[in-house]
């Protein structure tokens, strides 16, 4: 990455231009989109993306709030369905289910058909239980120096949060045997012991994934969650808000 750096890498917006060869879009559509991490972003009026990267808005929710569906989308999906290969009758533990890619992972292993554990604070507690989590807990316990959580072990445990690297580890003991511990955050321990795989999740962008959340969107299965509607002009307040962990799911920013 280059200094000045335009960040954002959730973008929602209309085609405005086609570069040399790109086929298959037209001018007007609007799309949403994964960016590279290492190009310019979507903090901005204009923003040169990837073809292969978009995928057409869903038209059921307000062209701006799209843009809160790709990363968190396309993370839960990636974690539960290409590493933990999640299946009906399972059960999953999520460890920050309150944030934004957490409020996708609920919905979409309680469409799979998975029972569903939420670890989130309570005042998130009533909008999982809508998105569909069979059990909210607002901390996972600690006895003698071991985590509990009723109804463990889990078959699957994605985690969400900044932990250390002795807690994500810990997270292994709510994994029954052959089971999965997955995080987005510090990596998990590589051989826990008991079968239990582990993986970091690192999101890709894949358009087809992508163009799949957006139909769930359309067809009401899928509820994009926007915690807050501001100006591209705030965005270093947000910024410092995020670093001081004041954001309470995603803020949606569309130039003045």
């Amino acid at each position: 990455m280059r200094f000045p750096h335009i960040p954002g890498i959730d973008v929602a917006g209309t085609i405005a231009e086609l570069g040399d060869g790109v086929e298959g879009w037209q001018t007007g559509t609007e799309v949403v989109a994964f960016l590279p991490m290492d190009t310019s972003g979507a903090a901005a009026d204009y923003v040169l993306a990837p073809a292969n990267a978009l995928a057409v808005a869903p038209r059921t929710v307000e062209l701006a709030d799209a843009a809160a569906l790709p990363v968190g989308g396309l993370t839960a999906w990636q974690a539960l369905f290409d590493h933990a290969e999640l299946r009906a009758g399972q059960t999953v533990l999520i460890n920050g289910a309150g944030g934004a890619v957490g409020g996708f992972a609920v919905q979409l292993a309680h469409q799979q058909g998975a029972h569903v554990t939420a670890v989130a604070s309570e005042r998130h507690a009533e909008r999982l239980r809508a998105d569909g989590a069979d059990k909210v807990v607002g901390h996972l316990d600690h006895q003698a120096s071991a985590l509990t959580v009723a109804g463990q072990p889990f078959d699957v445990v994605l985690n969400l949060v900044r932990t250390s690297e002795a807690d994500t580890a810990a997270l292994a003991e709510l994994v029954r045997d052959g089971g999965v511990l997955l995080s987005t955050t510090t990596a998990p321990p590589e051989n826990p012991g008991r079968d239990i795989r582990t993986a970091s999740v690192f999101l890709l962008s894949k358009a087809d994934q992508l163009a799949e959340l957006v139909t769930r969107v359309d067809r009401g299965e899928l509820r994009i969650n926007v915690a807050a509607r501001r100006p591209l002009t705030e965005l270093a307040a947000i910024h410092d808000a995020a670093v001081a962990g004041d954001l309470a799911g995603k803020t949606v920013l569309t130039p003045a």
